[in-house]
């Protein structure tokens, strides 16, 4: 098993829109690895709300590669191909989903820190910028917030302070079980949980994956598609003791 955290910068929040800027750093024993960062050109100009979040203009991308046609892309591709592994983010799910735009489709359990924060601080706010604040996770560091390898540095302190409250294993589980209350409709038909669909049928839930525009449920949608050999004809509660570590 294997773990990365991860963050994106988008071109837009449109349908056209594609990512310009990805930041991973992989956890070993809790400590940080090493960044990996790229900044790509969407093919698309960037809009002019999402430059005023992230500061990165269409000039800064001109000679920048498409991000299919990079390492990276194959780098994150065979990390999260793998179900063994575990994506830490913040909201993560928004990453997921535009990282799935891309054409890679991930496998692995998550830590949601923006959701584990609600949970375990009992607090409606939790944008990374006030959670840094509220519990002094910088220490004074220089950290540009809204730029992916910022975010990524503020997440870690993030998940090390839930650390403090909470196991690895219940971060997960903590993550993960959210998933189980998602619904969608087939052909128009009552909704139905994910996972109890997952575990009937999962090819019915391939027409989906263009239509679903929620992140979360779009996750819910490649994470329990792609691990139905595991959940085929099992109860909610097996299940949640099957995924999890």
């Amino acid at each position: 098993m294997k773990i990365i955290i991860i963050d994106t910068e988008m071109s837009g929040s449109t349908n056209e829109d594609r990512v310009i800027s990805i930041a991973t750093d992989e956890l070993e024993d809790n400590k940080l690895k090493g960044l990996k960062k790229g900044l790509f050109n969407p093919g698309v100009p960037i809009k002019q709300g999402a430059f005023w979040v992230h500061k990165i203009s269409d000039r800064d991308l001109v000679n920048k590669p498409d991000f299919k046609n990079t390492k990276f892309f194959k780098l994150l591709n065979d990390f999260l191909s793998d179900p063994k592994n575990i994506v830490v983010g913040h909201a993560v799910c928004n990453d997921l989903f535009v990282i799935a735009k891309e054409g890679i489709y991930s496998r692995c359990r998550i830590i949601d820190t923006q959701y584990c924060a609600t949970k375990i601080f009992d607090t409606e706010k939790s944008s990374l910028n006030f959670l840094a604040k509220e519990y002094n996770l910088l220490n004074d560091e220089n950290v540009t917030f809204h730029t992916a390898e910022g975010d990524v540095k503020v997440t870690y302190k993030l998940y090390l302070e839930l650390l403090k409250h909470c196991c690895f294993e219940k971060l997960v589980s903590l993550s993960m079980e959210q998933f189980f209350d998602l619904q969608v409709s087939v052909d128009g038909r009552k909704k139905k949980f994910i996972y109890s669909i997952a575990a009937q049928n999962s090819e019915v839930l391939l027409p989906l994956f263009k239509k679903v525009k929620d992140p979360k449920k779009f996750y819910a949608l490649m994470f329990f598609y792609s691990n139905s050999h595991l959940i085929h004809n099992k109860t909610k509660n097996e299940m949640i003791n099957i995924l999890s570590l």
